[in-house]
């Protein structure tokens, strides 16, 4: 039997580096049915059309896993409403398209809650386009929405299958963007905590800490990855996120915990707390793998704080 290739983007990041993590999971890219090809920026800046298709002519893929994005937390999304739109929206079009051209049979892109309308009792796969995004996400927000439109235009025009928009909770784990003012919220916190540990200073948190998210550790989020691949028919959208919501205060306290954090911890009022909630619904997720089990969040955490404090400062 031919393996069938996998084409990676992202290497790098946070989930391009948690995929070639393979070897934790008991895939089948390990049983020698797939060949992966991790892709960082060999190939340029993917918002450029010929970068794109130097890509995709030289590893020729039957499969896509596209990670790479501009991503950021609140902070981004608010400071780069404009480059965050025109460069999601250029790399992910060129993605579909090129795969689209070079008959990809299973594409997995990667979206965001973000897509989702505020104020929804339960964010269902189907009910995405329900309404405007969230203020301050925007224009990320909306890119994002564009590669679900992009994927049902293409089959309705084209008659491709098995392209799916992945629609992932707040990921955070090893390699993320710790970026304190940009970066996303289980990063950014891990950041503020170590150096107001070692500089013996306030630890200060955006907001009040009531707002409510969904949280899942990036290792849980490549293995099911790695089971869509396995499927006959992919979804057209898939929700892939933590089993329940926790507040900012709770995961204050736990990283408190486990920092063991002796300082003060300030609430930044001024600064935005960002939607009040994102409750999600898993319903299609456990029908399709009904055995999953999610990481403990406390112990997904604490990896991510250890891995943050080893890697320090690179």
């Amino acid at each position: 039997m031919n393996m069938k290739k996998i084409l990676i983007t992202g290497a790098n990041g946070l989930c391009g580096s948690a995929l070639r993590r393979y070897d934790i999971y008991n895939t089948p890219v390990n049983d020698n049915r797939y060949s992966p090809y991790f892709v960082g920026r060999e190939y340029g800046d993917l918002t450029i059309l010929d970068n794109v298709k130097k890509m995709y002519d030289e590893i020729q893929p039957n499969y896509v896993i596209h990670t790479a994005a501009e991503v950021g937390g609140i902070g981004g999304n608010e400071a780069h409403h404009g480059e965050f739109f025109y460069n999601n929206v250029l790399m992910n079009a060129y993605m579909i398209d090129q795969a689209r051209q070079n008959n990809v049979e299973k594409m997995i892109v990667f979206s965001s809650v973000c897509v989702f309308p505020d104020g929804q009792p339960k964010l269902k796969e189907e009910t995405m386009h329900d309404g405007p995004v969230f203020s301050s996400n925007f224009a990320y927000g909306h890119a994002k929405r564009m590669v679900d439109i992009q994927i049902q235009a293409y089959e309705k025009q084209y008659g491709i299958k098995n392209y799916c928009s992945v629609i992932p909770g707040n990921i955070f784990g090893p390699q993320d963007s710790y970026n304190i003012e940009f970066g996303h919220v289980i990063p950014s916190l891990i950041h503020k905590i170590y150096l107001a540990k070692q500089n013996h200073t306030d630890f200060s948190v955006w907001g009040n800490g009531s707002a409510k998210r969904e949280f899942i550790y990036v290792n849980d989020l490549a293995n099911i990855i790695y089971r869509l691949l396995e499927l006959d028919e992919l979804p057209l959208r898939l929700i892939v996120s933590g089993p329940q919501q926790y507040t900012i205060k709770q995961m204050v306290d736990n990283l408190v915990k486990i920092a063991n954090f002796k300082g003060r911890v300030v609430w930044d009022k001024s600064k935005p707390n960002g939607q009040h909630a994102r409750p999600s619904s898993l319903d299609l997720l456990y029908s399709l793998f009904p055995d999953f089990t999610f990481t403990n969040v406390n112990e997904a955490l604490s990896h991510s704080y250890d891995w943050f404090v080893e890697n320090y400062p690179n």
